[in-house]
């Protein structure tokens, strides 16, 4: 073992801790709400000592904090690339919505207590929330086209912004049926309504309704009998490959940095290494628009096959733990949660679990196994 095994494996276990934490932060509070999840309650879900929550957060507060924190820069980094990646302003609205719905769609609990629960936390997480509002309205206005003439002012960026809260929130808390992503079409006409003529805005809605209805919906009678899911998407460490493989069959044509923004990876040379090992496997192909141009990445026809098959697994394992979450929307199991910058481990952390509810040292011991099998599969893991 090298000299800095011993310190990969000690921040593997305390990363394997903190998002362990957060994932029960998300369920605690989604149940009972800021004011009533107690720290007793959230060590409880987490199955770890109030020691080690603070050696990972200075107090409940921080927790939540960080908890939002991270759920904004996903959306934030979703919304940014929709916007990169369109040439016109309308199209990037568009697209940006249907990145940021579907990312919501896919996490009903955690988009309840990030946009709903959050808000009786008290004034620091409604100030916390409007400094996170304040870089959105910075992108939109950064990502409007200088020779545009007419051009958004803030105060209207703040109104689209808000009215399109206003609009899920309000979906959220009433429970109303249908899909998150039906809203694409009627939000990206109330966002563009400001600045284009009636004629224009309903053509946009339509756009927006056509780019709802491409949403993948998985059917098992589509899945061929015979697919097997390789061993590099089977192992326990290999949850972000997954989802790199579910995002490009929902969001084809995405680049690398797309891609690392929608599965969590902050290192260039992390994504590089994940694409270069899914394109070993002919899961997925890279296509270029031309010399200087745009580089983007696409499921192969077996690759697509693969994430069919995966996302029925998804479906076929999310209903035998799901429960109820205030009447509302239903909790998946996590060893295949969509968001990894809240459950980065969370395969593990399931895992663990599912066991029992051992003791914190025999906890300690278990944590340390898993880490030392996960420093050696790095090529799934985020740097040290």
């Amino acid at each position: 073992m090298s000299a800095r095994a011993p310190e990969r494996q000690h921040h593997s276990r305390r990363v394997l801790q903190r998002d362990r934490i957060l994932h029960a932060m998300v369920e605690v509070v989604a149940e009972r709400g800021y004011a009533d999840a107690s720290l007793e309650l959230v060590v409880a879900q987490a199955g770890v000592s109030r020691r080690t929550f603070y050696k990972c957060f200075a107090n409940r507060d921080a927790c939540f904090a960080e908890l939002l924190d991270l759920a904004s820069a996903l959306a934030l980094d979703l919304i940014a690339c929709a916007f990169a990646r369109e040439p016109a302003w309308q199209d990037g609205v568009r697209s940006a919505l249907a990145s940021l719905l579907a990312f919501l769609e896919s996490e009903p609990v955690l988009a309840r207590v990030w946009l709903v629960e959050s808000l009786g936390a008290g004034s620091w997480v409604l100030e916390r929330r409007e400094r996170k509002l304040a870089a959105l309205r910075e992108l939109a206005l950064a990502s409007w086209p200088a020779a545009e003439a007419r051009s958004p002012s803030p105060l209207k960026v703040d109104g689209a912004i808000a009215s399109v809260l206003g609009v899920v929130q309000t979906h959220i808390v009433a429970g109303r049926p249908g899909p998150l992503t039906a809203l694409v079409g009627p939000l990206t006409g109330l966002v563009v309504a400001q600045w284009l003529p009636p004629r224009l805005v309903a053509r946009e809605v339509e756009l927006g309704e056509q780019l709802a209805q491409t949403r993948r919906v998985v059917r098992p009678d589509t899945i061929p009998a015979n697919v097997a899911i390789p061993a590099v998407l089977e192992n326990p460490t290999a949850h972000r490959a997954r989802r790199c493989v579910l995002f490009l069959a929902d969001c084809p044509q995405a680049s690398n940095r797309e891609i690392a923004a929608a599965i969590g990876v902050a290192h260039q040379s992390q994504i590089s290494k994940l694409l270069a090992c899914l394109l070993t496997e002919g899961l997925i192909t890279k296509r270029s628009a031309g010399v200087g141009k745009r580089n983007w990445w696409q499921l192969t026809p077996h690759g697509e096959q693969i994430s069919l098959a995966l996302r029925e697994r998804e479906v076929s394992a999310s209903s035998q733990v799901q429960r109820s979450v205030l009447g509302l929307d239903l909790i998946r199991d996590t060893t295949e949660h969509p968001l990894p910058v809240v459950a980065a481990h969370a395969a593990r952390a399931s895992y663990l679990d599912r066991e029992s509810r051992l003791s914190g040292d025999e906890l300690d011991a278990r944590e340390g196994h898993w880490a030392e099998a996960g420093a050696r599969e790095a090529i799934f893991e985020e740097p040290c």
